[in-house]
């Protein structure tokens, strides 16, 4: 039967020496989410190789991948980009030369599921039904309702291995030597309480207006905070609009030349950061800050910040969450106060947590 067939599988697992896990394509918060993932197989394989399989494509995720000490090494694959059954052959080969014992899907696509069969893999594991694409059986049903990391770990707990949900980034001491220097060349003393602001965000209909932004940054600065906003040179524009509505200083928050770990280095030194739900307020908090997280058309329970060092606020309107690109009058979002994010960010700093 399929109780006694996955108890054998499982008990045959000491001897996983190679671990392949297929995320694609990932973006700054897919990474941040997928690392407890990883974690979990390190510490239930600790001998094991762990392999990113999947594509660099957004490059300032890199670093996070380069500096895990979950991840060994990356095994470029991307399934869109060619569109060229070429491309796929020669992944196959690839990685039916790999020798994988373990190959973990976290997608839930029939086509990259059926190549990661060709592989070639003594085990595999994926959403699918058990005698599929999964040796093992993966329990998801609940998923809409639960948050998409926690939804992850299912692929390793049918293995029988604990997972915590809990994120982390690692932040190299390079990086942080980089913060210490940011901070002095602005002025900020070592003792200072900064304010952390992130107002950007992958689709434009998740960002809050910048006068809010602007309002909190107020509102911190008169109780003695020094104000920094967050913002790679794609965000200049939000970046730029909340500076110039704040009225009192506001440094931005960008090493040029530097990489997301050192953006990461300085949002741990925020004692609180306020933002969109977007890849930097997720590594915000991953770091170690304290967040308020603003969302609107998405999912809190889904995407949203986790443990008692992070309050989420939205106010959805009969229509959300919709997740649309393009929305007309962004009720849900636009109903999120100042008041209520400045007193949610005081409640924070008032934990000892």
């Amino acid at each position: 039967g399929q109780t006694g067939t996955v108890k054998d599988r499982t008990r045959n697992l000491a001897d996983i020496g190679k671990i392949g896990v297929y995320v694609n394509l990932p973006g700054l918060g897919d990474m941040v989410f997928i690392t407890p993932l990883f974690r979990a197989l390190k510490r239930g394989f600790p001998g094991a190789e762990t392999c990113f399989i999947g594509r660099m494509g957004r490059a300032y995720v890199a670093p996070l991948l380069e500096t895990s000490p979950y991840i060994d090494r990356l095994l470029e694959y991307d399934f869109y980009h060619p569109r060229d059954v070429r491309h796929h052959l020669d992944f196959i080969r690839r990685a039916r030369r790999e020798r994988f014992d373990l190959l973990i899907d976290t997608q839930r696509k029939f086509v990259p599921s059926l190549i990661l069969a060709l592989a070639g893999a003594r085990f595999r594991v994926g959403y699918s039904a058990a005698g599929v694409f999964s040796h093992f059986r993966v329990e998801s049903r609940d998923r809409a309702a639960r948050h998409t990391a926690d939804v992850s770990l299912d692929l390793v707990r049918a293995l029988g291995i604990p997972a915590e949900l809990e994120l982390e980034v690692n932040v190299p001491a390079e990086n942080i030597r980089n913060a210490e220097t940011f901070f002095e060349e602005h002025g900020i003393a070592a003792d200072a309480k900064v304010l952390g602001l992130i107002p950007s965000a992958g689709m434009p209909d998740k960002r809050w207006d910048a006068v809010n932004f602007a309002e909190v940054a107020r509102a911190f600065h008169a109780e003695g905070f020094a104000v920094i906003v967050f913002g790679a040179e794609a965000d200049a524009a939000a970046v730029s609009s909340v500076r110039a509505a704040a009225g009192v200083p506001v440094v931005h928050g960008y090493v040029p030349g530097g990489s997301v770990l050192d953006a990461a280095a300085l949002m741990r030194r925020c004692a609180v950061v306020v933002g969109n739900d977007s890849g930097p307020l997720h590594l915000a908090a991953a770091a170690g800050a304290p967040c308020v997280g603003i969302y609107g058309p998405t999912l809190p329970t889904r995407f949203g910040l986790l443990g008692a060092r992070a309050r989420n606020i939205c106010r959805f309107e009969a229509c959300a969450p919709c997740g649309v690109e393009k929305c007309d009058h962004r009720k849900c979002i636009a109903a999120i106060t100042p008041e209520e994010v400045i007193a949610a960010a005081v409640e924070l700093l008032s934990r000892d947590v």
